[in-house]
């Protein structure tokens, strides 16, 4: 096995990585924190990784690559088909490098019991004689009222012990001794929250004695080279125990970077978090614990497990104290994980007696109704276009990312705004959200989602097909104007209609309309940063009282926070998955129907949402 390393200077930011000899290039600079933000899961097909190498040695071109060379007077390569076999200077095309990305990490506060699994108990253990000759282990284990303990501490625990002159704190996870220490008042136990979604992973450090959030860091979450849907991950992982254990080994790559990131920030060592509690969706969840999802992707759907996991960090190679825990959350099913038991939890519609809602709005789109005493949720298949995948210049909320749109009235100028203020580079999810809608108010599209031609100066055609102009050449950083096609349009429509198609649907199960819910949660990344007043007009969400809308946050990381944090809770989240049905929508009889309805913009039905389009004028 050659384990050469060889040096890769990426410009224009003059960064230096290391890489294998013959390691894929997209993998060595995912590694290092760069991210193309290619969406095509390393096939070689979207172009999003387009690089240019200045010198060095590399792999042959693909037959994937050979539609994108010789483009702009030079050869280009796509980082995903591009293996190293030597030193080498590329440069990097788009605006990735060192951008700052848009990662959903705030989190709702609610307010409940501390009751954290991992306290410090302070011992003072009686010396040992020829009189009293009972074992270091037992004599602890006596004073501090404990029966189990983590073999770990076996090897050191005499010596921590009569180091301290026998004045120890003793770590205790609920009733299990895990470790022995100095009795030190600086003796100070960390937890760590994980929210470990599809695209991005977030992780929450926490002082356990007081319940104090420390600090907080977020990264792309590594599995996204493998391919940027769960169907995908599922596909590849499948394939081989050597792929499973690939997709296992690149997100628990990315939770150790945060926690590299979040002990320097804190100051503190590896060795004083002992407790870690994550929440995903059930894909996430199984593929951290080595499941590969090869069943539970197919009918009927039954997933390998729902049970809450338990294991040691020295299980899954995780960075913190090795006799620490690894805990995952309940899932619901194979498709609603959690992640959604997290909302529930942090929204509290168990609790409400009115007509409530949630809606998930991530990379895959989950939907919740409560209605009495009945509890339905699906999950449904609203695909990465919302989020900026797939569209013609989509790309993830970072900077340079147009990500607020406005249409003058007689639909000629286009107002924006990006992320950092800078020249843009593409739109992410909530720039098209607002595009399109301003497009519909303006007379631009129609409620088909046609773009009709002599609406606007800006429209116009190109290889057969219509665009809106969005941002010309001239005011963009790479120099290519920024559009939204006529495709794009369509794939929001078969987006957004598959997230309201599920609420409809669920609302007509439980016998209410939609528009008498009394309240509408709003949770994941691009739930939190569009605005519901355009996501109606697009019919996303539905046309209720703008107070009704409660946007929660990265609800995922907040539950886990809290199970983190609250022993009761992980009561209340047991109870929540119990209560839950979960739909089947395929087996809904009128739900291709309503699916069809909804891909109008806003709706085929437009009474549906009579009060906005009245007050615009459009109806």
């Amino acid at each position: 096995m050659n384990n050469t390393i060889h040096k890769v200077k990426v410009l224009p930011n003059k960064i230096i990585i290391e890489a294998k000899e013959n390691e894929n290039l997209m993998s060595a600079l995912l590694r290092h924190g760069i991210d193309l933000g290619g969406v095509c899961g390393g096939k070689g097909l979207c172009g999003k990784c387009l690089i240019k190498v200045i010198e060095g040695k590399t792999s042959e071109t693909t037959v994937q690559e050979k539609k994108w060379q010789k483009a702009g007077g030079f050869e280009y390569r796509l980082a995903c088909q591009t293996r190293i076999l030597s030193d080498a200077t590329i440069e990097v095309l788009e605006t990735f490098v060192g951008s700052k990305m848009k990662i959903l990490s705030w989190i709702i506060e609610k307010k409940f019991e501390l009751e954290p699994s991992v306290k410090i108990l302070s011992l003072n253990i009686k010396k040992p004689s020829l009189e009293h000759q009972e074992a270091d282990l037992n004599k602890i284990l006596s004073e501090s009222k404990l029966q189990t303990f983590d073999p770990r501490i076996l090897k050191k625990i005499s010596h921590n012990l009569w180091n301290a002159n026998f004045k120890v704190n003793a770590i205790v996870y609920n009733e299990e001794l895990l470790d022995i220490l100095p009795q030190e008042p600086k003796t100070k136990v960390y937890g760590i929250a994980f929210d470990i979604g599809t695209t991005t992973v977030v992780g929450y450090l926490y002082n356990l004695e007081d319940g104090s959030l420390i600090s907080v860091r977020a990264k792309y979450n590594e599995q996204i080279k493998f391919g940027e849907d769960v169907i995908s991950r599922i596909d590849f992982a499948g394939k081989s125990d050597k792929n499973m254990k690939l997709m296992q080994e690149a997100v628990i790559s990315t939770i150790n970077s945060i926690i590299e990131e979040l002990v320097k920030a804190a100051n503190i060592s590896y060795n004083q978090i002992y407790d870690m509690v994550c929440s995903g969706n059930t894909v996430m969840t199984s593929f951290l614990l080595g499941n590969d999802c090869h069943y539970s992707s197919k009918a009927p759907y039954i997933p390998s497990f729902t049970l809450p996991v338990k294991c040691k960090a020295r299980d899954l190679g995780i960075m913190v104290n090795q006799t620490a825990y690894i805990r995952t959350l309940p899932l619901i099913s194979a498709y609603v994980g959690g992640d959604v038991v997290a909302d529930i939890l942090v929204s509290e519609i168990y609790k409400a007696s009115e007509p409530t809602a949630l809606i998930d709005l991530g990379t895959n789109g989950e939907v919740v109704v409560k209605v009495g005493e009945k509890f339905l949720a699906t999950s449904c298949a609203a695909g990465p276009a919302l989020e900026g995948y797939s569209i013609r210049n989509g790309m993830r909320a970072v900077e340079g990312a147009i990500e607020s749109v406005s249409i003058s009235e007689d639909g000629n100028e286009v107002y924006y705004r990006t992320i950092g203020g800078s020249k843009p580079v593409g739109i992410c999810g909530s720039g098209i959200i607002e595009t399109i809608a301003w497009m519909k108010i303006r007379g631009i599209i129609n409620k088909t989602g046609k773009i009709l031609e002599g609406s606007s100066k800006r429209v116009f055609r190109e290889n057969g097909e219509l665009q809106f102009l969005l941002a010309k050449e001239d005011e963009t950083m790479n120099g290519k104007k920024i559009v939204i096609t006529q495709t794009d349009i369509r794939k929001i429509q078969l987006a957004k209609a598959a997230i309201f198609s599920s609420l409809i649907t669920l609302s007509r199960l439980g016998n209410i309309e939609v528009l008498d819910l009394h309240k509408l949660f709003v949770a994941g990344a691009f739930g939190t940063y569009v605005d519901p007043f355009y996501a109606i007009i697009i019919g996303l969400l539905p046309d209720i009282p703008r107070e009704r809308f409660i946007q929660i946050g990265n609800g995922s990381g907040a539950g886990a926070s809290m199970l983190l944090l609250s022993r009761k809770k992980w009561e209340e989240a047991t109870d929540i998955v119990k209560s839950v049905s979960v739909i089947e929508l395929n087996l809904i009889k009128f739900f291709k129907d309503e699916f069809i309805n909804a891909t109008y913009f806003p709706h085929k039905n437009e009474e549906l949402f009579k009060n906005s389009l009245e007050k615009l004028g459009l109806l």
